[in-house]
C-alpha cells in the first residue's frame, strides 16, 4: 500500500452543516466536548482573540474528526456566539465567490461576530461595511463600529482606519497618527504599508518589521517572496503563530516526508503532521481540507469514514479549491461517502480539469479504465493520461503502459502498445517508469484512491 501510494502521488504531479459521523459517540462525551469548546470560545471573546488554534486542537484531540469541529462551530454560530460567528464568516467569505446568495448569511454572521464588543468581530464587520460597493448607510454604521473598536484599543482597527481614511496613501509616513502607530510597533499597519510598496525589496523590509513585531501573516508572505533557508525559517515561524496556510504547508510536508522515508520514518512525526494539517483545515484553509481528504483517501493517516473524506472535499470545493472540486466529483462518481451521482460527479471533475486541478486527470483515467460510474473506455483513459502528461505529470506514459498491458472490458491487453508507452516514458526522463510499471502489472489492477471503495 505504501509503495502504491507513493507512486500514485508522484503520478498526480503534486509537490497547497456537516453530517459526517465523528468519534464523539456518546451523548455524555458529546456534551462534555461541546461545553469545553464553548468555554474556549467564550475565553476568546473575553481576551479579544481571533486565534482559533486552541478551539480546533481541543476538538481534534478529543474526536480525531475535522468535521466535528465544523458541526459544533455551526451550532454555536447559529446560537450567536461571537467567536463562532467570526469563524463562520471567514468560511462564508470564501464561499460567496461562487455563491453570492450567501451574502445575507455572511452579513448576519458579521453582525453576530461584532456583538458583545468582541473587537476582532467588530473590525471584521467594519472592514466589510466600508467596502466601496456598500450603501452610504452601511458605511456610516461600519465607521461607527470601527471607531468604537479603536476607542477600545484595537491596533488592527486603528490600522484599518488609517487605511480607509486615506492617511497612509495621501500623507505617507510623516503624519503624526501614522508615526505614533509605527512607534507602537503596530504590525497591522506595517502589513498595510508593505502592500503599498512598488518594489519587492521595500515590501520585504516592511514585512520583516511586521514579522519582528508579532504578525502572523508577514512571515508567511516572506516565505513566499524569499528563497532557501530564510524562506523556510519564515514558514516555520508562520506555522508556530498558527497561520493556517503555513500550518497546512508544514503539516503536509511532514506527512509526505515520513511516508517517503523507507528506513527512518517516524510514526510520531507523521501523526504530528496530520494533526497540523487537520487543524489548518479546521482554521478554514481549503487547501488543507483537500490535502487531508486526499491523504486519507490514499491510505495515509488514521482510518476515517468515506463520509468524512467526501465532506472534506465538499467543503474545500465550496471554498473555491479546484482539487476539492475534483475530489467531490470523484466521490460522487464512486458513490463514496455520498449518494452516487456519476453525471454530476463527472461534471465537477471536468470543471476542475478546466480550472487546472492537479490530479483530476488521474481520477478520470481510473474512472474510464475501471468503468466506475461510466462504461469502460480504454481510449478515454489514455486520453486523460495524455492530458496529465501535458499538465506536467512525470509518470503519465508509464501509467499508459500499465493500463494497456493490463487491459479492461473495452480493450484486450496489448503488450506491444505497453512497450511503446514505456519507452516513451523513459525517453521523457521518467527514471521510475519501469519500477512503476512492474508494481502495478504485478497487482494486475489499478484504481486511483482505491481506499474510497474499501
Amino acid at each position: 500500500m505504501k509503495t502504491l501510494f507513493l507512486l500514485t502521488l508522484a503520478c498526480a504531479g503534486t509537490l497547497t452543516a456537516v453530517a459526517a459521523p465523528d468519534k464523539v459517540t456518546s451523548a455524555v462525551s458529546e456534551q462534555s466536548l461541546e461545553t469545553r469548546l464553548a468555554a474556549v470560545l467564550d475565553e476568546m471573546v473575553k481576551n479579544n482573540s481571533e486565534d482559533f488554534y486552541e478551539a480546533a486542537a481541543l476538538v481534534y484531540d478529543a474526536s480525531g474528526e475535522v468535521t466535528a469541529f465544523f458541526r459544533l462551530m455551526d451550532k454555536f454560530a447559529a446560537q450567536g456566539k461571537p467567536a463562532a460567528c467570526l469563524w463562520k464568516s471567514m468560511l462564508l467569505r470564501m464561499q460567496m465567490k461562487a455563491n453570492p446568495a450567501l451574502k445575507a448569511e455572511f452579513q448576519k454572521m458579521l453582525t453576530g461576530a461584532s456583538a458583545g464588543k468582541y473587537i476582532p468581530g467588530m473590525v471584521a464587520y467594519a472592514a466589510n461595511g466600508l467596502l466601496p460597493e456598500m450603501s452610504a448607510a452601511e458605511q456610516k454604521k461600519a465607521k461607527a463600529v470601527l471607531m468604537d473598536a479603536c476607542r477600545q484599543g484595537s491596533a488592527k482597527g486603528r490600522a484599518l482606519y488609517l487605511m480607509v481614511s486615506g492617511r497612509i496613501q495621501n500623507g505617507g509616513l510623516t503624519q503624526p497618527e501614522i508615526a505614533s502607530e509605527l512607534k507602537k510597533n503596530n504590525f497591522y499597519l506595517e502589513e498595510m504599508i508593505a502592500s503599498l510598496q512598488m518594489d519587492m525589496q521595500s515590501g520585504v523590509v516592511w514585512l520583516e518589521k511586521a514579522s519582528d513585531h508579532g504578525s502572523q501573516v508577514a512571515p508567511f508572505m516572506l516565505s513566499q517572496m524569499l528563497q532557501g533557508e530564510k524562506a523556510a525559517q519564515f514558514m516555520k515561524l508562520a506555522q508556530e503563530r498558527h497561520y493556517p496556510a503555513a500550518m497546512g504547508h508544514v503539516g503536509t510536508e511532514m506527512v509526505l516526508r515520513e511516508t517517503v522515508s523507507e528506513e527512518n520514518a517516524s510514526a510520531q512525526k507523521k501523526a504530528e503532521g496530520l494533526r497540523m494539517l487537520a487543524i489548518s483545515a479546521m482554521l478554514g484553509n481549503p487547501v488543507s481540507m483537500q490535502w487531508l481528504a486526499f491523504l486519507n483517501a490514499s491510505g495515509q493517516g488514521d482510518a476515517v469514514s468515506h463520509k468524512q473524506v467526501y465532506e472534506l472535499f465538499r467543503m474545500a470545493h465550496l471554498c473555491g479549491d479546484v482539487d476539492g472540486t475534483a475530489g467531490m466529483g470523484y466521490c460522487l462518481v464512486l458513490g463514496s461517502g455520498c449518494k452516487k451521482d456519476a453525471k454530476a460527479g463527472l461534471a465537477l471533475m471536468e470543471q476542475a480539469r478546466a480550472k487546472g486541478a492537479k490530479w483530476v486527470n488521474q481520477a478520470l483515467a481510473s474512472m474510464y479504465f475501471n468503468g466506475d460510474g461510466v462504461a469502460p473506455d480504454m481510449r478515454k483513459a489514455i486520453d486523460a493520461l495524455s492530458e496529465d502528461f501535458l499538465c506536467g505529470s512525470r509518470h503519465a506514459y508509464a501509467m499508459m503502459a500499465v493500463l494497456t498491458a493490463i487491459g479492461n472490458a473495452s480493450a484486450k491487453p496489448d503488450t506491444n502498445a505497453a512497450r511503446v508507452y514505456l519507452d516513451m516514458a523513459v525517453q521523457n526522463g521518467d527514471v521510475r517508469a519501469r519500477e512503476l510499471y512492474e508494481v502495478f502489472l504485478k497487482e494486475g489492477k489499478w484504481r486511483f484512491m482505491e481506499e474510497l471503495l474499501r
